[in-house]
């Protein structure tokens, strides 16, 4: 194993609760050399502020350390060439891309807004899509974890907008394989040299199973058994938590 690859939502902390261990697991990898990155499919902020929020819960990380799906987005708009892009963003990760957009987009890049989704707003996408406009969904995570239990995540409201429209959004973030080559080109090794450790079966599990990764399911954030028990989609280890990861990759290395 070469390199691990977190995600940080629900394995590192939940909502503004770090999550115990994760600290001197960072610590532990740091002092055997084992480089590291964060994947997350955070789409509520830019990689700035996710560093600086990273920082108060005690997390020293590189801005360069991180590839969340809202700054895949930015890659993938300049990509396609897009010029006319509608940002269904918060205030703060609408900070990595350059303009926002509202009328005759050519491209609609939809992530979190949280209680900002209603009707209204819908049936306006809808009618701009249908006039050509792409879908662009940072991630299609269907729930995540909040303080009071899991949350429907911005997915469903892609799903409801591919599904009035007949069109298919171009999905950024993970379980998309260009996402996950995105970053293991970051490190000196084969895909199927690195370990990914996650709280989701789908986007985590199942993206990293796919490219060869050792995968490694967190029994925090969103982890429920009874989802896990009925999916097809399996990791190579569980773990309770972040805590446990050092004595897990000891054994395996061992």
């Amino acid at each position: 194993m070469k390199g691990v690859l977190f995600d940080l939502d629900g394995v590192f902390y939940v909502e503004q609760q770090l999550i115990d261990g994760g600290i001197d697991c960072l610590k532990w990898l740091n002092e055997r050399q084992i480089p590291y990155r964060f994947v997350t499919n955070n789409t509520t902020m830019c990689r700035k502020d996710l560093t600086t929020k990273l920082s108060r819960l005690g997390l020293e990380v590189d801005e360069k350390e991180i590839m969340s799906a809202n700054y895949a987005g930015v890659l993938l708009i300049d990509k396609q060439g897009f010029k006319r892009c509608r940002l269904v963003l918060r205030a703060a990760a609408k900070q990595d891309y350059p303009t926002n957009c509202l009328q005759k987009p050519d491209a609609i890049v939809i992530g979190d807004i949280g209680n900002r989704w209603d009707y209204d707003l819908l049936n306006e996408l809808m009618n701009q899509v249908l006039e050509g406009a792409e879908i662009i969904a940072l991630h299609k995570g269907r729930y995540h974890q909040g303080t009071s239990g899991l949350m429907l995540d911005s997915g469903a409201f892609v799903a409801a907008l591919e599904h009035a429209t007949g069109k298919q959004a171009l999905v950024v973030g993970k379980p998309n394989q260009t996402f996950f080559e995105l970053v293991s080109n970051t490190f000196s090794c084969n895909p199927n040299e690195l370990m990914m450790v996650g709280d989701d079966l789908i986007n985590d599990i199942g993206g990293a199973n796919k490219m060869g990764m050792h995968t490694v399911l967190v029994q925090t954030g969103k982890y429920r058994k009874v989802l896990v028990e009925a999916s097809s989609i399996q990791p190579q280890g569980c773990i309770p938590s972040i805590k446990e990861l050092p004595a897990y990759i000891q054994n395996i290395i061992i």
